[in-house]
């Protein structure tokens, strides 16, 4: 992991951490930089943010839930449900919720890089784009407007006369979804973890066309900034799963529009409107139980300002890449959470860094943990 330079004071990480605090919409009753008023809906949590983690669907809701106090998993399904949030191979190799309006812009950016990175996988599996073309025709007419499951969508391949042994189906499945034709939408019935693949054709509003792919990496540039920062053009890059280059590239552009600020010899890019708050960043009394892979951690390449090195290796126990649930406090990481139990009788316990607290932060922490308890319920 990079470091953010020694040179950053602590007072200047601590701003860094707060402001993203802010900037994400993890502070009630402050906005998210990128929305005028506190998200109302999942949708406008998700389109503020451009694009949250979600390859733990469970823990990419409570992400949502987290920012939009008093929902409950059911209104985040709901969502899935209406198409207003989607999930899709969208960076780095792994699923990301997302709005459909950012669905085209998302495919037009990222797709090539993952298809090339995923190369040497599809020739040792004998997958050609051929193989990938017809199925994508496949997939089409299977999940129509009306969805299919996993299992569905591979017999529907196995029929088609391809293997789906091993691996090789869920390569396919990547595959076909980064043609745009598929996306995850509406939860299969009775799961909490898996979604029916629908057609993006009838799924998606109509309309849409794949936008210029330099237009588009402004765009999702110039969110990353706004909903993120402060942050790094090699943060952005790495949350884009591009290389350094093209961000560069279309900074030159945006700098005119974003604050920006120089610390500890790197340039911190952040939104416009944000200017003011480093005087006096919010936050600082804040308390929070976060999902593991959540973007106030996992959505910066140097996770420093919010995480002390010391205790890296607690929140990704291996370096296997899972992130664990997380509490911070004032903006900075202080231990992590799990669960027990099951049903009713699940309960959360809090794992800090240091000796146990007391008194009011002990009782805060315990009352996040049942926000999402209750979030699970409701």
């Amino acid at each position: 992991m990079a470091l953010i330079p020694a040179a950053l004071t602590r007072t200047q990480r601590s701003s860094v951490a707060r402001l993203r605090l802010g900037a994400q919409g993890l502070l009630p009753g402050i906005p998210a930089a990128t929305l005028a008023a506190p998200a109302a809906t999942p949708a406008e949590v998700v389109g503020a943010l451009g694009m949250m983690q979600a390859q733990d669907l469970p823990q990419a809701c409570w992400g949502v839930g987290v920012r939009l106090p008093g929902a409950g998993l059911g209104r985040i399904h709901e969502a899935m449900a209406d198409g207003s949030v989607i999930r899709c191979w969208g960076a780095r190799g792994t699923l990301m919720l997302i709005v459909p309006q950012l669905y085209r812009a998302l495919l037009a950016v990222t797709a090539p890089r993952m298809n090339a990175k995923m190369a040497a996988t599809r020739t040792q599996e004998n997958i050609t784009e051929a193989e990938i073309q017809v199925l994508a025709d496949v997939a089409r007419e299977r999940c129509g407007d009306v969805g299919a499951t996993r299992a569905e969508l591979l017999q529907a391949f196995a029929d088609a006369g391809s293997s789906i042994a091993g691996q090789r189906g869920y390569h396919l499945i990547v595959a076909v979804s980064l043609c745009g034709v598929i996306v995850q939408g509406p939860m299969e019935p009775g799961s909490e973890t898996r979604q029916l693949f629908m057609a993006t054709e009838s799924w998606l509003p109509a309309g849409g066309t794949m936008p210029d792919a330099g237009e588009a990496l402004a765009m999702l540039v110039r969110g990353y900034f706004e909903s993120h920062g402060p942050a790094t053009v090699a943060d952005c890059a790495w949350w884009l799963g591009l290389p350094l280059t093209p961000v560069r590239a279309a900074m030159q552009e945006l700098d005119r529009v974003l604050g920006s600020a120089e610390l500890g010899g790197s340039t911190f890019h952040f939104a416009p409107g944000h200017r003011e708050r480093w005087e006096n960043p919010p936050g600082a009394r804040s308390v929070l139980a976060l999902p593991g892979f959540d973007e106030f951690l996992l959505g910066y390449q140097d996770r420093s300002a919010t995480l002390a090195e010391e205790h890296a290796q607690v929140v990704t126990p291996g370096k296997n890449g899972i992130f664990l649930r997380t509490v911070v406090a004032g903006g900075q990481t202080v231990g992590t959470w799990e669960l027990s139990g099951a049903g009713k009788s699940r309960t959360g316990r809090f794992a800090p860094f240091g000796q146990e607290p007391g008194g009011s932060r002990a009782r805060q922490v315990a009352a996040r943990i049942d926000a999402y308890l209750k979030f699970r319920t409701s």
